[in-house]
C-alpha cells in the first residue's frame, strides 16, 4: 500500500464521514431507534433523520418527544439519590429495532459529547441525560443478563468522578468490580466478537489513566484483557488491512462486503479508542483505516447493515480526532 501522510488520511476520513452522513439519511418511517442510536455514536447530534419529508437532527427529534419504533422510554420511581424520577428504557434482548442490551442506547449516547443537562421529553415530563445515567447506576444490580459492556461505557463517560456509588439494592458498587466481572467473560461468546465488551473495558482503562488510579485488582484485569486483545487483533490482521472476520478467535476473511465492513469497523472502533497515541500512526493501523475508507467508498451505493456501518464510521471519527491531537502534540 502506498504510504500516506497523516493529514491525507484525516482528509480521506473526512470525506468518508461526510458522504455517509449526507447520503445515508435514516427515516422515521423506514428505520428504528436501534439504527439512530448506532448512528449517534458516529455523528452525535449531527445525525440526520427524515421526518415527514424534512431532514432534522435525529437526537433532537427523539429527545423532544418524537415517536419512532423502538424508542421506548418511560418514567419510573423517584430515585433516593436524586429525588427525581428515574428513566426506564425497555430492553428486548437481541432486538434490532429497540434496545437489545441493558444500557445500550445510553452507552452510545454517552459517546456523543452531550451535556448532562440535555433535556429528554418522556411522556409528560422533561428529564435529563443525567437522570438516565443515575437510573443506570441505581439499576445496575438488577441487570438480568449480567452484561455490563454498555453500562461501563455510559458511566465512565457521564460520571467521571463516581468511582463508587450506592445502587438501588442499598449496597456500594464500584466501577472496578464491574470491570473485573467483564474482564472474566469470554470474548468469543460475546456480541460482535467481544468488541463491545472490549470497548467497555477500554473506557475503563482510560478512566483509570485519567484519574491516575493504580492498575491493580479489577483495573489491572481490564487493562490486561485490552492489551491481549490488541496483540491478537494485530496478529490476525489480513494482508489487505482488514481485520479478521472471526475477531479475536482466529484469522479469517469474508467474501461478503458488508461482513468485511462490519467486522473491520467494529474492531477499528475499539482500537482507535484503546491504542496509545503513537500507536495510531503505526503502519498496520494506517493500513486498516485506509482500507475501511476504501471499502465504504466501494459500497457507496449499497445498503449496509447499520450496526457495522456506524461502528466503522465511529472508529474512523475517533481515529481522526485522536490523530489530529497527536499531530498537535496533545
Amino acid at each position: 500500500m502506498q504510504v500516506i501522510d497523516a493529514e491525507s488520511i484525516a482528509s480521506m476520513i473526512d470525506r468518508t464521514l461526510e458522504y455517509n452522513r449526507s447520503r445515508r439519511v435514516l427515516s422515521v418511517d423506514r428505520n428504528a431507534a436501534w439504527q439512530v442510536a448506532h448512528g449517534a455514536v458516529a455523528y452525535g447530534k449531527d445525525l440526520k433523520l427524515q421526518v415527514e419529508g424534512k431532514e432534522v437532527s435525529a437526537l433532537d427529534y427523539l429527545f423532544q418527544g418524537g415517536q419512532m419504533r423502538g424508542w421506548e422510554l418511560s418514567t419510573g420511581p423517584v430515585l433516593a439519590s436524586t429525588k427525581r424520577p428515574s428513566v426506564e428504557a425497555y430492553v428486548e434482548a437481541g432486538s434490532y429495532v429497540g434496545q437489545g442490551h441493558v444500557d445500550q442506547f445510553l452507552g452510545y449516547l454517552s459517546q456523543a459529547a452531550l451535556p448532562l443537562d440535555t433535556p429528554i421529553q418522556i411522556e409528560d415530563q422533561t428529564l435529563t441525560l443525567e437522570d438516565w445515567g443515575r437510573s443506570a447506576q441505581n439499576e445496575l444490580p438488577n441487570n438480568p443478563y449480567r452484561e455490563y459492556s454498555w453500562t461501563l461505557i455510559a458511566l465512565t463517560n457521564l460520571f467521571p468522578n463516581d468511582v463508587t456509588w450506592t445502587a438501588g439494592d442499598g449496597n456500594p458498587w464500584t466501577l472496578e468490580s464491574v470491570a473485573e466481572f467483564e474482564a472474566k467473560q469470554d470474548l468469543a461468546e460475546s456480541p460482535c466478537g467481544g468488541m463491545h465488551r472490549l470497548m467497555g473495558l477500554a473506557h475503563t482503562v482510560r478512566y483509570c489513566r485519567n484519574r491516575q488510579i493504580p492498575f491493580q485488582g479489577g483495573w489491572l484485569a481490564a487493562k490486561q484483557v485490552v492489551e491481549q486483545a490488541i496483540e491478537t487483533i494485530r496478529k490476525y490482521q489480513n494482508s489487505d488491512g482488514t481485520f479478521s472476520a472471526n475477531y479475536t478467535v482466529r484469522p479469517g476473511t469474508s467474501a461478503d462486503l458488508s461482513t468485511r465492513i462490519g467486522t473491520t469497523g467494529h474492531t477499528l472502533e475499539f482500537l482507535a479508542y484503546a491504542l496509545e497515541p503513537q500507536q495510531l500512526k503505526e503502519p498496520w493501523m494506517e493500513r486498516a483505516v485506509v482500507r475501511l475508507c476504501e471499502l465504504l467508498d466501494s459500497a457507496s451505493e449499497v445498503e449496509l447493515e447499520c450496526g457495522g456501518l456506524y461502528h466503522g464510521l465511529s472508529g474512523l471519527r475517533i481515529y481522526r480526532d485522536r490523530l489530529r491531537n497527536v499531530e498537535r502534540g496533545r
